[in-house]
C-alpha cells in the first residue's frame, strides 16, 4: 500500500506525540515521578500529567506542550543524547 503524505500540521501532531511518550518513557527508566519532573520545571504535576496527554492538544490552538526552556531543562534532567534530541526536535 502507498504511502500518504502528511501535512505539516499531522507531522507537528505526530511529532507531539513522540516527545510525550519519550518523556513518559525516560521518566520510567530513571525511576522518576511526575511529581519530580514537574519541580524541576517550577510547574504542578497535575499541569505535567495534562501537557503528557497528547490529545489535549490535538484541538488547542495551542499546539506546543513545553517551551523552549522547559524542553532544555527536561532533556537534561532525562540525560537525552544528541541523537535523541535530534529526532524529537526536527520535523
Amino acid at each position: 500500500m502507498p504511502r500518504v503524505a502528511l501535512s505539516p500540521e499531522q507531522k507537528k501532531i505526530y511529532k507531539v506525540k513522540d516527545l510525550a511518550g519519550w518523556i513518559d518513557g525516560r521518566m520510567r527508566s530513571l525511576k522518576l515521578s511526575q511529581k519530580d519532573v514537574a519541580e524541576s520545571l517550577g510547574i504542578t504535576q497535575s499541569a505535567l500529567s495534562t501537557r503528557l496527554n497528547p490529545n489535549t492538544y490535538k484541538n488547542n490552538k495551542r499546539a506546543d506542550p513545553f517551551k523552549y526552556g522547559e524542553l532544555l531543562i527536561l532533556f537534561r534532567l532525562l540525560q537525552a543524547t544528541p541523537e535523541e534530541k535530534d529526532r524529537l526536535l526536527t520535523l
